[in-house]
């Protein structure tokens, strides 16, 4: 089940690496932990080699960042074919603080995407 309250990124399209606002868990994430889901769609590139890899970022003050949870399996592989989809990442920190990243890597051009996150409770899919 979803909790609106724990959306982590609205509805944004990118071309490029991106980070979403921090959002407040005070308590950290409950003891079944917690996950992340990233709906996408229209990610395409123009040309060339590119990829997008969606992951959570973890902070105790809001201000510096770790990448913690990365879904380093799940990495979408652009074409010219826009792809859409779902990628969930299981994650458990004592942080108060989560957002959304979004890494950008290859030679292509034109790289773009379309996504959401939210938060679910629960470590499987």
């Amino acid at each position: 089940m979803t909790d609106a309250n724990l959306a982590l990124q609205a509805s944004v399209t990118k071309t490029a690496t991106f980070a979403s606002t921090g959002v407040n868990i005070p308590t950290g994430t409950p003891r079944r932990s917690m996950k992340a889901r990233f709906i996408y769609s229209a990610a395409t590139n123009a040309s060339g080699s590119n990829s997008f890899t969606f992951g959570i970022d973890v902070s105790a003050d809001n201000s510096t960042w770790f990448s913690d949870f990365i879904a380093a399996d799940q990495i979408i592989n652009l074409s010219t074919t826009a792809q859409a989809g779902e990628v969930y990442l299981a994650f458990e920190t004592s942080q108060p603080y989560i957002r959304a990243n979004l890494v950008a890597a290859g030679a292509g051009s034109t790289p773009t995407i379309t996504y959401q996150a939210d938060v679910e409770l629960g470590r499987n899919h």
